[in-house]
Parts: C-alpha cells; sequence; structure tokens
C-alpha cells in the first residue's frame, strides 16, 4: 500500500494549492500579485519548521478543527510540511522521551509556539507538565519562540473556565504573559473564536512565514486581516436586517424563511471575525446558518454577551457611539451615521426593531483596527 493510500489526508494537486495561495491572499489583504510569493512561502514548508503545541484548560476543539480541516486540506499542509514536534495529544512519544524532545526545541528556539487552552493562575499545580506547571511552561517557551500564535477563545482570552467567579483565576496567554510573567508588551497572534479554525490559523502563521513578523494586530491582539469586520456587516441574513425582516420566536415562520436573527440574541453586530467568509465545514456552514451568533470571537462573550438569547444591548454606532430611540432624531440632525450604525437608527426610526432599539453602551467594541 502506498504512502498516500495510507494517509488519511489526500494529497493537494497543484491548482488546488496554488487556489488556496489565492485564498490566503485574499485573507491577507495581499492581492492576487502576492500569490507566487504566498505559493513559495508555502512551499518553504518543505524545510519543515518547527511547531511546538502546548494544552492548558482546554477541551483539544481547536485541535479537533486543525485535524478535521478540509477546505483544502489545511492538515495535511500543516502535518506534512510542518514538523509538528511537541503536541501531547497526537505525537507517539510520551513521558521521559517526549519531555527531552520538548526541552531540546525549546533549547534551539527555532520553532513556532502554538497555545490551545487558558493558563491557570490560581492554582499553581494546574497542568503539570514533567514537574513544571502550566505557567512557567507557557512563560518559559514564549521567550524563546520565532513567534508565538494562541488559538481558540481559552488561549486568547481565558474562555470558559474564566467566567466569573474564575475559581481557577484562568486567562488568555497574552494577559498571563504581561500580568502575571512579567513581560511587557508581549507579542501574540490571538486566533479567537470556540474553537479557533484552523484557516485562521494558518492564515496567521503563512502571514508571518512571508514577512518576517506578525501581521497588524487589533486592539485585543488579533490579526486586522481576519478580525477586521464585523460579523453583521458579511452575514448572508444581512438584507433581511436591512428589511426589517426579523425572527421573533424560534421555530416561527420567520425562522423558516432564514431571516435575521438579532430580535433574538444574535451578537453579529458586536462580534468582529470571518465566520461569514471562512465559515466551518468545508466552507458550506456556520453557526449563523441555524442560530444566532454568541459572540465567541470577542473577550469575555461569556459573561458580557449573555444571555445569549435576548436582544444585544450595548451596540455601538459608528460615528454617533450608543443611541436610544429617544436620541435618534438629534442624533440623525447632528451626524451621518455609517454601517451598523444607520441601518440601527433606519429600523428603529421606523418601528421595525420594535419598542427600546439598541440603548447606549457601557463601552465600545474592541475589535477592528485599534
Amino acid at each position: 500500500m502506498s504512502d498516500e493510500e495510507m494517509s488519511v489526508f489526500p494529497r493537494l494537486s497543484r491548482r488546488e494549492f496554488l487556489k488556496y495561495c489565492g485564498m490566503l491572499a485574499a485573507l491577507i489583504g495581499a492581492g492576487e500579485s502576492a500569490i507566487p510569493d504566498i505559493a513559495a512561502a508555502l512551499e518553504r514548508l518543505v524545510k519543515r519548521p518547527a511547531v511546538v503545541w502546548s494544552l492548558f484548560q482546554e477541551c483539544l476543539g481547536c485541535s479537533v478543527s486543525l485535524l478535521q480541516s478540509r477546505t483544502p486540506d489545511v492538515a495535511n499542509l500543516i502535518l506534512r510540511r510542518i514538523s509538528l514536534e511537541y503536541h501531547e495529544a497526537v505525537m507517539a512519544a510520551a513521558g521521559d522521551q517526549a519531555h527531552k524532545h520538548f526541552e531540546d526545541m525549546v533549547e534551539s528556539g527555532d520553532f513556532y509556539y502554538v497555545v490551545e487552552g487558558a493558563i491557570a493562575t490560581k492554582i499553581p499545580e494546574a497542568i503539570t507538565i514533567h514537574g513544571i506547571n502550566a505557567m512557567e511552561h507557557a512563560r518559559e517557551t514564549y521567550k524563546k519562540a520565532k513567534a508565538t500564535i494562541a488559538i481558540g477563545s481559552c488561549a486568547t482570552f481565558g474562555g470558559i473556565q474564566a467566567a466569573a467567579p474564575n475559581p481557577t483565576g484562568a486567562k488568555g496567554l497574552t494577559a498571563f504573559l504581561s500580568e502575571d510573567a512579567g513581560i511587557a508588551n508581549p507579542v501574540v497572534v490571538n486566533i479567537s473564536r470556540c474553537p479557533g479554525n484552523a484557516e485562521d490559523m494558518l492564515a496567521a502563521l503563512t502571514y508571518v512565514l512571508l514577512h518576517g513578523k506578525p501581521p497588524e494586530l487589533d486592539a485585543v491582539g488579533r490579526p486586522v486581516f481576519l478580525y477586521g469586520q464585523l460579523i453583521h456587516d458579511n452575514c448572508e441574513r444581512r438584507g433581511h436586517f436591512d428589511a426589517g425582516r426579523f425572527v421573533e420566536v424560534f421555530g416561527d415562520e420567520a425562522s423558516r424563511e432564514r431571516w435575521c436573527f438579532y430580535k433574538v440574541g444574535c451578537k453579529g453586530p458586536q462580534t468582529f471575525a470571518p465566520c461569514p467568509t471562512t465559515r466551518w465545514n468545508g466552507h458550506l456552514s456556520w453557526c449563523v446558518h441555524n442560530g444566532p451568533c454568541i459572540g465567541c470571537a470577542e473577550p469575555e462573550f461569556w459573561d458580557k454577551l449573555a444571555p445569549f438569547y435576548e436582544r444585544a444591548q450595548n451596540v455601538q454606532v459608528p460615528g454617533i457611539g450608543g443611541i436610544s430611540t429617544t436620541r435618534i432624531g438629534m442624533a440623525l440632525g447632528a451626524a451621518t451615521a455609517v454601517g451598523l450604525g444607520a441601518h440601527l437608527i433606519g429600523q428603529a426610526a421606523t418601528g421595525r426593531l420594535g419598542k427600546g432599539g439598541p440603548p447606549e453602551p457601557e463601552e465600545p467594541p474592541r475589535g477592528g483596527r485599534s
């Protein structure tokens, strides 16, 4: 049996490879002229740059996302062209042998570091690996890495275990490094969402390989080329929002007609993420195909954006700030709102949103350009 027949990962044709390079070019905002450079960068992966992947407070969802990718086969690119030197759930080695290899890789400094899972800062003994706790493990590995990527909501912002009252003191990698590890202005490329999307991670890694530095990051450390737009701006249901057609109750006729979920809690107007573009399951589907966005790409979504099935209460109007229906007339007379704000004003003014409308925000969204 040939290697290809034994592999669970199908090979890419040259055409499929170049098509994927074109998609990456679009994601990182490089344009078609950059496709040859991106192809060259990916082909340089034949040299198999080493990746060290740490698992802390996590559910392995991000690892599964990586291994199940098929659009095209990101897992094939990663596992064949990048040397995944250390990953406790995937590697064959164990015990002293695995840890010795980990130490050798870190000491070499010739690796890229990927973190999955939050850091437990209130329980030093938590997630002890070969006598080294998660905090020391993350701190020392970060210091030696060429570049560091945090994948998933847990590694980026603490995840569900950081929800109040947060008994383990769970923190995302950036917060841990700056607040607990004494590292000023750590540079971590945050690939949020729950689970993290492997295509986002590969796009960020491709950017680093292509340019020799991390991409431009937003105010919370996410690549602007991926997280620079609201989900709402690219949502397939946006036309229904503009027309004032909303689902009022799950299962109603509006649900069957695939109208907008804003009234039943969709957090797309507050969430910066590429979900409508990259999607899931081979680009076939994403969360809003079936229900409202819960904002899993945003910091502290588990506390700040809950309850998940109630209308968003802190939508920001670009150029004006928070606005309620009682102030719509004044705001319209004072300025011209753009993007989401203009649509919210229009919906509230015509009565399509019903009573209330979006009240003033407690704080602005932290995504987009910093």
